[in-house]
């Protein structure tokens, strides 16, 4: 357990560093822009390349790679690592091409929400064509950090989505300087993926040796990149749901009241904070675990009963604890300059309906690591296809029965929330071999979950003792809200933390070495 733990730890640290500098960056956009039409545009052409950065930074690709690697640098899995390293590259670099050339069409598509809008789409293309070569810089980032993720090289690829949010936060500071201030960030994105992929290209040099693409590259000799490359666009759906849903939404957000794109961009940024930390961080750690198991199935159930109880315990309290800071959070983070208490309200409330997803999403990141671990990717690539035409039937009738209600930016979230506990629901009923007589006998720890109940029941009558109201928190200065806040977190982990060691709450974490 406590190189599992330690592991984990060190992902989460980064993890929530680069959280942390997300929200910084967020609060600013949000005092900057607030809602408005020039946020919105950016949104709709950032969307795509956040698509992939979210991606890349969440563990897929690690998941998916990590399998063919098993952490051991020899020429074999050098030149797997050249040859794959060399496709993906190209065919983003061919996608980028593509993007830019007929970009007048995805801005047709994409943004067709505002079509009697003609400067908002102007400000989307003009922007996309700056920020679309991003794609390709933070997939051929996105390789390389589950490269270093599968050699437990855990820093550099958790450092890099930082470099984003940095060279982010300075280019909205500075945005002023600009005829249109938008624009410096979107000059900032390209930025970074340049950084990023250099940082990146550099530590993957250090730990293979020099990189070289010989013309046989293209023969593809290595069965294992065959097989890789033929599986990787239905591992890729497979373990990819949540940001393809992500995606899909923006799309039918753009149908709605003017700011909804803003409303539920900025309550997935604190609902991705938890996911990112947690369940990225865990799914990430826990693959070299069951892979080193595998073959033993009675050790690989038990390791995988250990690491769901670890998931658990993190995850629960703290979508509770969210659940009761949901409001006090969002006026920390958001309620300054342009953005004004209506677009509090209404972003606690997208939060609130993303909030029944949060657990969802991460048990689901453990489970696809299990699956995988299995070679079961087929199946997980058929589960993400039911979910993706689920959520696409879903915001359709949101779109087209509810589009002139204030409240339909909350019904898609609900959408989103609701295709979570479906996605959960087949995914753990596949994990069993279709039994949950099964699941309930070997991975729902009853135990340990009456001890978080508890644990997470006190941590909240510890919260209530504090002024949680509107009109106190919007009276305090920017400093005095974050001090505030943080020590609100602080405490109730306390208090969590002491009552979940006194009812022995990580006993059932023994299986993990």
């Amino acid at each position: 357990m406590r190189k599992f733990f330690s592991n984990s730890l060190i992902v989460s640290i980064f993890l929530f560093l680069s959280k942390l500098l997300g929200f910084v960056r967020d609060l600013l956009l949000a005092s900057f822009f607030g809602s408005g039409a020039a946020l919105q545009a950016f949104l709709v052409a950032f969307r795509f390349p956040e698509f992939i950065r979210k991606v890349t930074s969440s563990g897929t690709l690690t998941q998916i790679i990590n399998p063919y690697l098993n952490g051991s640098i020899n020429q074999r899995n050098n030149k797997f690592i050249i040859t794959i390293l060399y496709f993906i590259a190209l065919f983003l670099f061919i996608v980028t091409l593509l993007a830019i050339a007929f970009s007048n069409i995805w801005v047709g598509i994409y943004a067709y929400g505002f079509i009697d809008e003609i400067s908002v789409l102007a400000l989307v293309k003009s922007m996309f064509v700056i920020m679309i070569p991003y794609v390709l810089f933070n997939g051929v980032m996105g390789v390389i950090s589950a490269i270093l993720n599968s050699y437990s090289k855990y820093v550099v690829s958790s450092l890099l989505p930082i470099v984003l949010n940095v060279v982010m936060i300075i280019g909205v500071v500075i945005s002023p300087r600009f005829n249109v201030p938008i624009y410096s960030v979107a000059h900032a994105v390209l930025l970074a993926g340049i950084i990023q992929v250099s940082i990146g290209g550099y530590s993957l040099i250090k730990l293979i040796g020099k990189i070289s693409f010989s013309g046989d590259v293209f023969l593809v000799k290595d069965n294992r990149a065959k097989i890789f490359l033929r599986k990787l666009p239905g591992a890729f759906l497979g373990t990819a749901i949540l940001q393809i849903n992500g995606l899909i939404e923006t799309f039918f957000a753009s149908f709605l009241l003017s700011g909804s794109l803003a409303w539920l961009y900025y309550a997935d940024r604190v609902n991705q904070f938890l996911y990112g930390v947690f369940g990225t961080a865990i799914a990430t750690v826990m693959i070299p675990y069951l892979i080193d198991c595998r073959r033993d199935k009675q050790q690989f159930f038990k390791t995988l009963a250990a690491i769901i109880s670890f998931t658990l315990l993190v995850t629960i309290p703290a979508i509770v604890g969210l659940f009761v800071l949901a409001k006090p959070i969002v006026i920390s983070l958001f309620y300054y300059g342009k953005f004004s208490l209506n677009d509090v309200d209404f972003t606690y409330l997208a939060m609130l309906g993303y909030l029944m997803s949060l657990f969802c999403f991460v048990v689901v990141r453990v489970i696809v690591s299990a699956l995988y671990a299995q070679n079961k990717t087929t199946i997980v690539f058929y589960i993400s296809l039911v979910s993706l035409i689920t959520t696409i039937c879903l915001d359709i009738s949101i779109v087209n029965f509810f589009s002139y209600d204030k409240y339909a930016f909350v019904y898609l979230a609900l959408a989103s929330s609701s295709v979570a506990f479906l996605n959960l629901f087949i995914q753990l009923w596949v994990l069993c071999d279709f039994s949950f007589k099964l699941f309930i006998a070997t991975y729902l720890p009853f135990i340990t979950i009456i001890k978080i109940i508890v644990a997470s029941t006190a941590m909240v009558l510890v919260l209530k003792l504090f002024n949680l109201s509107d009109s106190y928190w919007i009276t305090l200065s920017m400093f005095g809200r974050l001090k505030s806040i943080a020590l609100i977190v602080f405490i109730g982990v306390c208090v969590y933390l002491v009552t979940i060691l006194l009812l022995g709450g990580f006993k059932s974490l023994k299986t993990l070495k």
